[in-house]
């Protein structure tokens, strides 16, 4: 890209390397809408077996895993993606971190005003990875209102495609309260990861921006 005279090399780079992984990983996410969708329609036939078998948990679990079998059903598909995307996410993570921390990486993308920034892996880990922001000096940011402005725009943008994509592929409403409890805990996970967002290099944060439109 750089060769190419491609503005914002790096941050298109990031955007290619997620459009490659999602297409690798399709088989993946396609088995795991596929079994989200088969869970749902089975959720009938599990609550009848949770009253049937309610004081015998260990039959209830031997009948609820035949019953996923008979349906060819695997309750665990939904985690293969993350699975298979998490040493990607790690490497990125490091890559993008290492060669904050030896300067090597300057190159902003539009409005960014570096992928290092707006923290690094360094800071991070003496504890000090929002320094960038908090505390405030004489009214203002450490790295002033306009580059902690540019830098806040992807956390936020973050967090809104977290919740958009979590509301496609969440189960709809049931009567099960332990399935609403975990949805209402999942509600929460959106600001989790943009409070995580805060204390890594924009780069990452693009990475997983863009992975959610996908």
């Amino acid at each position: 890209l750089e060769g190419a005279n491609v503005p914002y090399s790096y941050g298109f780079s990031i955007i290619l390397l997620t459009v490659l992984v999602k297409v690798l990983t399709f088989p993946l996410s396609k088995q795991q809408v596929e079994s989200t969708m088969a869970m749902q329609t089975l959720q009938p036939r599990i609550k009848e077996l949770q009253k049937q078998y309610a004081y015998d948990k260990e039959r209830l679990q031997m009948e609820t895993a035949r019953l996923y079998q008979d349906a060819g059903v695997n309750p665990l598909a939904g985690c293969l993606p993350t699975l298979a995307t998490l040493p990607v996410w790690i490497g990125l993570y490091r890559a993008l971190t290492n060669v904050a921390d030896e300067g090597l990486l300057t190159d902003g993308f539009f409005w960014i005003p570096s992928l290092a920034g707006p923290t690094s892996l360094a800071a991070r880990e003496g504890g000090s990875g929002l320094a960038w922001l908090l505390p405030l000096q004489d009214g203002a940011p450490p790295t002033g209102w306009a580059d902690a402005g540019a830098y806040l725009v992807m956390p936020v943008l973050l967090v809104v495609s977290q919740y958009v994509s979590q509301a496609i592929i969440s189960p709809p409403k049931s009567d099960d309260p332990s399935q609403d409890q975990a949805n209402a805990i999942l509600k929460f996970l959106p600001l989790m990861i943009g409070w995580f967002s805060l204390n890594v290099p924009s780069g990452l944060t693009l990475y997983w921006f863009t992975n959610n439109v996908l």
